[in-house]
């Protein structure tokens, strides 16, 4: 995009005013050190200058963060106030409001010699900044004393326009476009929490930035791989328990065994039973509590068994963790119709 004629500044004018800076005093005398050094630094505010002219006249178009840096660095050297109209040119492109009101009115203010058309294009230019400037006061939470902030303003069409102001200070005041704004401040703790806000012309928006604690650094796996973590008691207590609850079981149903059997024998001494007494029954049911009892008892002992042994083989919370495996205890159980065992094996 190549700036208008209403808007664009006379290169020639600003060139004219840099050179005739530059004239020595004695053409027949040396120049003196401050001379030679005045000399090289109106030069270099030429170059500069001349930069920005050719950025702003791109055959791709108008590139207005280029040019505005290289015009700033003309008027850093040169103090001419003719090159202020293209810094306030080049930052209301950039939407960089509060910047070129400041440029455009020292502008209108410094230089006489500025043509009418110009000079009323220019006016018109600031009435519409200032009329729809917005403020933002920022506040930061910091010790720090050097920070940026980040702005971000979201277009309905187009890609976001994006700024950064350095200031010093915990606290201070930018002016610029209204529109949905996301806000942070980077400074030497980082980056702060954003702040999402949208900015009314001539509105004032005050903010508190803090900044996020650090977050805590994750451990690392290969030091978690060296030092075992304390092993878990859970599967240890659990099978305690269900072998206690076992041998519980047994002793209840062997103690209904024996009173079956008792009775049996009561009511029929010397196997000989009433005709109304079911010895068959009786005896089978006995039988069965007997069975029951046997199983509990012994399954709960297996049970016991290898609660003790895992834990027994449980590794230290302390020791590291070796290249290979440690050996492994494999404890089972099994009732059959000729009785119920444990079964222990060792793997590795």
């Amino acid at each position: 995009m190549r700036p208008s004629d209403k808007t664009k500044i006379c290169a020639g004018a600003v060139l004219l005013a840099l050179t005739t800076a530059t004239v020595a005093a004695h053409a027949d005398e040396a120049r003196t050190a401050d001379v030679a050094a005045n000399d090289e630094r109106m030069a270099e505010a030429r170059r500069q200058f001349e930069a920005g002219v050719s950025l702003l006249d791109d055959p791709d178009g108008a590139k207005y963060e280029e040019a505005h840096h290289a015009f700033k660095k003309a008027y850093e050297l040169s103090r001419s106030p003719k090159v202020l109209g293209n810094i306030g040119f080049c930052a209301m492109h950039l939407e960089r409001d509060g910047e070129a009101i400041d440029a455009y009115s020292a502008y209108l203010r410094e230089v006489p010699e500025i043509e009418d058309r110009e000079r009323a294009q220019i006016q018109r230019d600031l009435v519409t900044l200032t009329s729809t400037v917005g403020r933002l006061r920022v506040v930061v939470k910091s010790t720090g004393n050097a920070f940026s902030l980040l702005d971000r303003r979201t277009q309905t069409r187009g890609d976001a326009i994006e700024n950064a102001y350095a200031f010093e200070g915990t606290e201070t005041t930018i002016r610029l476009r209204s529109g949905r704004h996301t806000f942070k401040v980077k400074g030497p703790e980082g980056e702060s929490i954003p702040f999402d806000v949208t900015v009314e012309p001539g509105s004032m928006v005050s903010h508190d930035f803090t900044f996020a604690p650090p977050t805590q650094p994750r451990p690392d796996s290969s030091s978690a791989s060296v030092v075992g973590k304390s092993p878990s008691l859970a599967g240890p207590v659990i099978l305690g328990v269900a072998g206690l609850a076992a041998i519980g079981t047994g002793v209840v149903t062997g103690l209904m065994a024996r009173s079956k059997t008792s009775e049996i024998e009561r009511n029929c001494p010397s196997d000989l039973c009433p005709s109304t007494y079911d010895l068959a029954s009786e005896r089978s049911s006995a039988k069965t509590f007997g069975t029951v009892a046997d199983v509990s008892l012994i399954g709960g002992g297996v049970l016991l068994a290898g609660a003790a042994i895992w834990y027994v083989l449980l590794p230290k919370g302390d020791s590291p963790k070796t290249s290979g495996k440690a050996p492994t205890w494999i404890s089972s159980a099994m009732c059959t119709r000729d009785g119920c065992g444990l079964h222990l094996q060792r793997g590795f």
